[in-house]
């Protein structure tokens, strides 16, 4: 078994993960009572500066009040996100506790289409040893059908979403440093902006969920074009890119260079 067998493996295992992962979180957010709603109680900013002056640390303490099987309970959660004393959020139980409601895990088709590219890419290697190059064309070929599948479904989900144009502003970036400077490595750092915007007459502020490992990558006083989910009632940094469209056709273009060599062979 070389390098290259033992790599394709482990990454089929990554992506078998991450497609899992995906479709626990669909089914969690789908079981019944596990999605309540909360109203926001209070809220509190915390924000830490290291000894450069660098936003290290911003989040808002939230004391919601929740509303579940007829019972009504207090709960405290964080959120990089800002909300208004008033306002009603959703929530989900996770890990023994309650989280911010996410719409944005993939859906059910997807998930297990990455699931299954994952195992087709961790027996891959194994079919081209014990079955040679044709069985194993087969598998490459429903890989590469199933990433076009994946491409094309993530784009076509967000592009049939009703979206609004806000502009945005960067106020401030965050910096995030993973591990420490070595001799032969040096910590991870990544940058985070932090957006302004209003919505619906309302000033909101929120960390980005989108970052760069390159320092000045963005400037305070930036404007920024954002989108607004009003049917989901959150904000949206960016919209589906065409270049998904055009991966899924390139998938699908080597899949066929592929059947068209399979079928060659026989």
């Amino acid at each position: 078994m070389n390098i290259q067998t033992v790599f394709l493996m482990l990454l089929g295992v990554v992506v078998f993960v991450i497609g899992t992962t995906n479709i626990r979180a669909y089914l969690r957010q789908r079981k019944p009572g596990n999605v309540l709603e909360g109203k926001v109680l209070f809220t509190r900013l915390v924000e830490k500066r290291d000894k450069e002056e660098r936003l290290i640390q911003r989040y808002y303490e939230l004391s919601v009040q929740c509303f579940a099987a007829g019972k009504t309970f207090q709960e405290k959660v964080n959120s990089t996100m800002q909300y208004e004393k008033g306002d009603i959020i959703k929530l989900v139980r996770r890990d023994g506790g309650l989280a911010l409601f996410s719409d944005r895990a993939v859906t059910f088709g997807t998930a297990l289409a990455i699931t299954l590219a994952g195992m087709g890419l961790a027996v891959f290697p194994v079919v081209y040893q014990r079955n040679g190059e044709r069985d194993a064309s087969v598998v490459l070929v429903l890989l590469l059908m199933l990433g076009g599948v994946i491409a094309l479904s993530s784009f076509l989900r967000e592009r049939r979403k009703n979206l609004t144009q806000i502009q945005g502003e960067i106020i401030d970036v965050l910096y995030y440093r993973r591990g420490e400077n070595k001799r032969f490595s040096k910590a991870s750092e990544s940058y985070f902006p932090v957006v302004k915007c209003t919505l619906h007459e309302k000033e909101k502020v929120f960390l980005s969920a989108y970052n760069s490992n390159t320092k000045g990558a963005y400037k305070t006083g930036t404007k920024l074009k954002l989108f607004y989910d009003e049917e989901q009632g959150r904000i949206v940094e960016k919209k589906a890119s065409p270049a998904l469209v055009v991966l899924a056709a390139a998938f699908w273009l080597m899949a066929l260079v592929g059947i068209v060599s399979i079928i060659g062979s026989i």
